[in-house]
Parts: structure tokens; C-alpha cells; sequence
């Protein structure tokens, strides 16, 4: 479907803007809906084959609203592949002196937010469907052993008995914005997993140092044994995993486009 047939089903009054990003997965424009600044992000025919829920998506920010951590949902439209979620204005957060300390741990209090949020009726368990549909996809190729060593260190990494929390997934830095607080954006993947993810991820992406890791654990304040070096060293190691397999799926599926479902 075309983009003038996309915009022209969004109801309401709605204006494109210019392009903010742009990737196998989606296109991110700025836009005005409804008399808001706005954000909409357009799926590609690679979104639909990762079975990417925006639905889903667009629940879950209505369910946290209130809490003031992410942009407000404005209207999704899973059929088209269409989402719209208020801007929020703010900068990559990015820690420097003197601010380091401080700033390192108002993020882990805002990640504790996120674990403390009762977890959604009828949640779906989007990591490991996730996980799941990424271990299909590469079953019959040189790196199907890549996949199966994931699962293996994951279902591992799980037998601590620590109770699953709401997870959003996906924390690396540009989906962290600072602007007075932290805000965190595309919660596509976020639902059920293990609070470790989201701390070790944070760890990885932003290569905190020991002593900044005790800070994320100040801020976090609800368990300190989910900052266990030693833990933390397996979750990111299970995330290396995880990164390299997202990159081999996305390249299969860039490399044979016929083999996408077709939005509808």
C-alpha cells in the first residue's frame, strides 16, 4: 500500500512532517494529529513478518500513561501497520561529570517504575514469542546452533526463581530520552521478562562501570541481588547472542522480500 493511501485512512486531522528515521522495520515521521505534535511510525512488510503487535504496543502505553515514563498513544492501526504517539521533546541521555552519579541513579529509579507496574491482564509474552520466531526463522541455516544456544543460556539465566517483571525490552540509548526525567520510547517488544534484561541491557548499552552499576542499583532500590556482577556478565552475554541473531533474521528477511506477508 502506498504512503498517500496510508495517511489518507488515519481519521482526524492529520499533517506529515519530515522524516525522522528510517530502517528495515519502520519509517518515523514527524506529524501533526489532531492539533499535537506527534510522532508516526509507518511498518514495512518486515515488521509484518516478525509479527510486530502494535496493538499490543498501543495498550500497554495506555495502560502507563499515567506514570509519565513514555509518549502518550494517540491511535494505532495494527491492519495498516500504522502507530501515532505524542513527541516527547528531550536529548539521548548521555552521563557526564559532575551529574554522573546522580543522573545514573534517577534512570535506575525510572527503571524501577517500569518493574513495579502491575503486569497487564491477558499481557502477552512478546520476548519469548519473540525469541521463538527468531529461532524458526534461522532452524535450517549455518546459524541455527546460534539461536539454540540463546534459548539454552536463556532457560538457564531463568532458574533464579526472581519473579518476572513488566519489561520494556528494548533499552538501548536512542530509545532513552532525558528531559527533566527520563522518557523511554518504542515499547514494541516490552511485556513479561526477567527484570535482569532490562538492568543488564542498560549495563551494556551505556558500558557502565562497576561503580556506576552500584548507582543503578541505588536508584533501582527494590533488589540488590539483581546487580550481582556475575548475573549481570551472563544476562550480557545472553544479550550478545540475542543482537546477533536479530541482525542474521533481518538480513534473511531483507534477502528474500517475496517470503513477507503483505500488510493488508
Amino acid at each position: 500500500m502506498s504512503l498517500a493511501k496510508r495517511i489518507a485512512s488515519i481519521p482526524g486531522e492529520f499533517v506529515l512532517g519530515h522524516e525522522l528515521s528510517k530502517s528495515v522495520i519502520s519509517e518515523v515521521f514527524l506529524c501533526r494529529f489532531n492539533n499535537l505534535n506527534a510522532v508516526i511510525k509507518l511498518d514495512s512488510l518486515c515488521a509484518a513478518r516478525l509479527a510486530v503487535d502494535r496493538q499490543n504496543e498501543f495498550m500497554l502505553l495506555k495502560h502507563i500513561q499515567h506514570l509519565d515514563i513514555a509518549p502518550k498513544a494517540l491511535y494505532a492501526d495494527s491492519s495498516n501497520g500504522i502507530s501515532i504517539w505524542e513527541y516527547v521533546q528531550g536529548k539521548e541521555a548521555i552521563f557526564h561529570p559532575p551529574d554522573t552519579k546522580q543522573s545514573i541513579r534517577s534512570l535506575g529509579k525510572s527503571l524501577s517504575t517500569i518493574h513495579s507496574i502491575a503486569i497487564p491482564e491477558h499481557s502477552k509474552d512478546i520476548f519469548f514469542n519473540s525469541m521463538s520466531l527468531y529461532h524458526d526463522l534461522l532452524e535450517h541455516t549455518p546459524d541455527a546452533h546460534l539461536s539454540k544456544k540463546a534459548l539454552n543460556l536463556y532457560h538457564e539465566l531463568l532458574k533464579d526463581d526472581v519473579s518476572k517483571v513488566l519489561s520494556h525490552n528494548d533499552l538501548h540509548k536512542k530509545n532513552i530520552l532525558w528531559n527533566d526525567a527520563f522518557y523511554f520510547l518504542d515499547w514494541e517488544y516490552s511485556g513479561i521478562n526477567h527484570p535482569c534484561f532490562d538492568i543488564a541491557s542498560l549495563v551494556r548499552n551505556f558500558q557502565l562501570s562497576e561503580i556506576e552499576v552500584h548507582e543503578l542499583s541505588f536508584g533501582y532500590s527494590l533488589d540488590e541481588k539483581l546487580f550481582d556482577q556475575e548475573k549481570l556478565n551472563k544476562w550480557i552475554e545472553f544479550i550478545g547472542y540475542l543482537d546477533e541473531i536479530w541482525e542474521l533474521c533481518i538480513l534473511k528477511l531483507s534477502s528474500k522480500p517475496e517470503s513477507i506477508n503483505k500488510i493488508s
